[in-house]
Formats: C-alpha cells, structure tokens, sequence
C-alpha cells in the first residue's frame, strides 16, 4: 500500500510520475511529504509541481494553501503570500503556522513591528512555545529593544530550559543592557537549576573572566569540562585564565588538549608560543610560531611574535627577512611598522620612510608612527611632508600635545 512506502519511495514514485505523465494516487501526508521535501531542498519548480497535483486531488485543502503562501514567500512573492494568508485566516482563525508565516514575511521586509503582532497572536493560540519566544527575541533585537528581547528570551528559557539558543539570547541582551552583575545573577541561578549544562558553566565563566574573578572562572570552567571532556571553548577559556594567573606551564597543557580535540589551528598554535614566550622558553615559542604560519601564511600575529623573538636575540637581519616574507603574505599596518622599525635600527632611512607611510596607509594615524615619520621628514629636509602629515595629524588628535610640540619645532 502507498501509506506503507518510505519517504524515499514517495518521493521516487512521484518524480516517475512526473518523468512518465501517468497519474499515480497519494495520500494527503504523502503530498504535504513530498512538498515538505522539495521545500527543504530548495526545488520550488517540483515543490508547485506537487502543490498542483495535491490541489487536483485535495481541492481547498488548508495544509497545502499553508505550503502555497510559504512556497510564494520563498520566492519573494511576498504580496501574494500576504493575499493568501489573509484569507486562509479568515477561515481557520486559530491555525498558528498562518501567524508564524506571517511574521516571517513581516521580518523578510523589514517590518519588525509588524512581524512582531503577529507572533503575539501566535502566542494566544500556544502561550507555552518557546521557539514563539525565540522568534519574538530576534525581532525585538533587529529593533534594539533589549528590555523586550531579554523577557521573551526569558520566557523561552522558562518553557524549555536546555534551550541554548534562547539562553545566548538572554545573556546577549544583559551585554547589550550593560547589566553584569545581573547576567552573573541570572547564570548563577541558571547552572543551579541546570547543573549538567555545560554552555551555562561556560558563560558563567566568561561573566567571571570579565570581571578578573579568575579562580571563580577556573571553577565554572571545571565543571564545564566535568560535563563535556570535549568542549573545546572551554579549554581555550581555562588556558586563558591560566595565562592570566601566569601558570604559563598549565596554559600551554590546556591549548594543547584543544589540538587533540579537533584540527590544529593557527589560533591555538599562537597561544601556546604565546605562553612558551611568557615562560622564557623562545625557541620553543618560535618552534610553535612557525606551526601556526604553516597553518595559516596570513596569520600576522604569529609573524609578529617570531620577529620579535629574533629581535629580542638581535639577530636583526634574519629578523628583516623574515618580516619581508610576512608582508608578503600579510601586509598589515602592524607588520609595516615593525618592518620600519627594523630597517631603522640598520640604519636604511630611505626604506624606513617608505615602510612608516604603507603603514600610516593601511591603518589609523599612530601617534608614534607619526612622530617617527615627521623626524625623518625632517632629517630628509621634506618640510612640506612634514608639515602635511602633523596637520593631518593634528586633526585626528586636535588635543595631542606630542603633535603640537613636534609642530612647534619641539
């Protein structure tokens, strides 16, 4: 019997029918399978296809007009999607998908109010669904009404607590509405009633890292590995926090669990030569440098921090090349600035100019970079770049007094 095939052999069955022009019997669950799937799939030919033939054989039934206003919706016909369910509510006024599908038009358009009302109706039909909730959330965001946005964020959360969508949500809206110490509160509250939630343990601790509570943070982080042994944002947190205390050994151990967790990245990479650095150990920081450029060649942090090194243990040409080879890759005003600098203490003025004005190019008016480039300026005799750079200087930073005593000859 048809109601006994898989959904596979519905949907088979129908494209032969479609391929054959022969006319083969479906149920009305079989059609709403069939345009459900090519829905899904993004097929809306075959989608008005299936809508036609199910019309043919299920004349004015409101499932499949539901299919037509969201198929017509999808294919930015939004006018006519509108039409449609303005009538299809007049004749099942309590059918919420006509409401939801409603507010998605609205929210496609840019009319959030709208969109809104319309899930407000939605919510007098099932009060108690959170994803109702989720869908209010995002539309009071896209208007910057935080208060809102976290009730109904709040609410989804009361209606299914493991809802961690709405649970970024609401910590999200505290961050916009500046309110710390309630999020902390909130969280707090939360992991005491959803003590196996891991994302609640994680963003207590971001809360905790916010404000330096770091032995705080370190607890929170705890129980989120306890729950998850591979959550990999919170071994990236605890390493961190560990980095911050200056247990640089203890950092470097938890970056490098995150490599056994999931593919390196240039990222965890960078951090542990990062902690090698702090803890004094250069060649295994370079060592690691040099893995996160081979990861990723556009990572400048990770050139940055092998210049550096090289500086540091003045090997000052080899530390030239290997920040050419960077810009190459990397052109960053950071880059351009530590080139610049590099070149100066070689004494190659010329190329030192050139280096300072890609960097003031590629980036914002540094302070630093302008009083360097303006000495040189100076020390060439380029009194109208000199002058020109300070006065566009001047207009950035109108209260510097490093600007003005420079202009002033000083």
């Amino acid at each position: 019997m048809a109601g006994q095939n898989s959904p596979d052999e519905i949907i088979q069955r129908f494209e032969k029918m479609i391929v054959t022009g022969k006319n083969y019997f479906f149920d009305i669950n079989e059609f709403l399978e069939i345009i459900d799937h090519y829905i899904f799939i993004g097929n809306y030919t075959l989608a008005w296809k299936a809508i036609n033939k199910a019309d043919d054989q299920y004349p004015g039934n409101q499932e499949i007009n539901l299919f037509k206003a969201e198929v017509l919706a999808l294919e930015n016909k939004y006018d006519e999607a509108l039409d449609l369910l303005e009538i299809l509510q007049k004749k099942i006024n309590n059918n919420i998908e006509v409401f939801l599908l409603k507010a998605d038009i609205y929210s496609r358009t840019n009319q959030h109010h709208k969109a809104i009302k319309s899930l407000q109706k939605a919510l007098k039909i099932n009060k108690n669904d959170p994803e109702i909730y989720d869908l209010l959330t995002i539309e009071f965001l896209y208007l910057d009404d935080y208060e809102n946005a976290l009730k109904a964020a709040l609410l989804s959360l009361k209606y299914d607590p493991r809802n961690q969508a709405a649970l970024y949500n609401a910590v999200s809206c505290f961050d916009y509405l500046d309110l710390i110490d309630q999020s902390i509160k909130f969280l707090e509250n939360y992991v005491n009633r959803m003590p196996m939630s891991e994302i609640g343990w994680s963003l207590l601790a971001k809360k905790y890292i916010e404000l330096q509570e770091y032995i705080k943070a370190l607890k929170a982080l705890d129980f989120a590995i306890a729950i998850d042994d591979k959550f990999l944002g919170a071994y990236y947190d605890k390493a961190y926090v560990l980095t911050k205390l200056g247990n640089y050994a203890e950092a470097i151990k938890f970056y490098k669990i995150t490599l056994g967790i999931s593919d390196p990245t240039p990222f965890a990479y960078y951090h542990i030569a990062k902690n090698y650095e702090l803890d004094n150990q250069p060649e295994q920081a370079i060592q690691f440098y040099q893995k996160a450029i081979h990861e990723d060649p556009g990572h400048y942090k990770s050139w940055l921090g092998l210049i550096n090194i090289l500086e540091k243990e003045g090997k000052i040409k080899e530390a030239l090349e290997k920040n050419e080879k960077a810009i190459q890759t990397a052109p960053t005003q950071e880059l351009y600035e530590k080139y610049a600098k590099l070149l100066f203490q070689l004494d190659k003025i010329d190329e030192t100019i050139k280096a300072l004005e890609m960097s003031l190019k590629m980036g914002v008016l540094k302070i630093p970079i302008v009083l360097m480039l303006a000495d040189l300026y100076k020390l060439k005799g380029e009194k109208e770049k000199f002058r020109s750079l300070l006065l566009e200087a001047r207009k950035q930073y109108p209260d510097s007094k490093e600007i003005q005593n420079k202009m002033s000859g000083n």
